[in-house]
């Protein structure tokens, strides 16, 4: 549960201006997620979230630069690694050398984890489930840029 509710706080953050953590509580309350106050003082904590000037004025949430330059470095290591991204449906299979799978997974969950249902990996194959078939193909598109450029710079 904590970890779909951290994906819910990133969602929520790349959406819109959260300013304050009661905002953020608000949110989480209407997406579903009983939490209180101090949960999402923890979660904010253990997400590494950080204030940034916000262009309304004032500040509100983000995620740590960091963590996307973390994942660029990885996706550059594991771009080799891929062997083939297709779509079928509302899921996405993407094929791995022997034994890659999860270290691609842990990087793509880490990296566009807020915008997939769910992922599975095993030695050599990975399934992305996505919330339709549109929302499928677009993220296919989006990985077989990702590795082939072997960069973020379209992600």
């Amino acid at each position: 549960m904590k970890q779909k509710r951290h994906a819910a706080i990133l969602k929520a953050i790349a959406r819109g201006d959260i300013k304050t953590q009661e905002q953020l509580t608000e949110e989480l309350k209407s997406a579903g997620y009983l939490v209180t106050q101090a949960t999402v003082s923890r979660d904010i904590k253990e997400l590494g979230l950080i204030k940034i000037s916000s262009a309304s004025g004032g500040y509100k949430y983000a995620a740590r630069p960091e963590v996307k330059r973390d994942a660029n470095q990885h996706l550059n290591v594991f771009s080799n690694a891929v062997i083939s991204v297709e779509s079928a449906m509302h899921t996405i299979v993407v094929k791995t050398y022997s034994g890659m799978a999860p270290a691609v997974a842990a990087t793509v969950d880490e990296l566009l984890g807020t915008e997939i249902v769910g992922s599975i990996a095993g030695d050599d194959t990975i399934l992305l489930i996505m919330e339709s078939p549109e929302a499928a193909k677009e993220m296919c598109g989006r990985l077989e840029g990702l590795f082939s450029r072997k960069g973020l710079e379209d992600a």
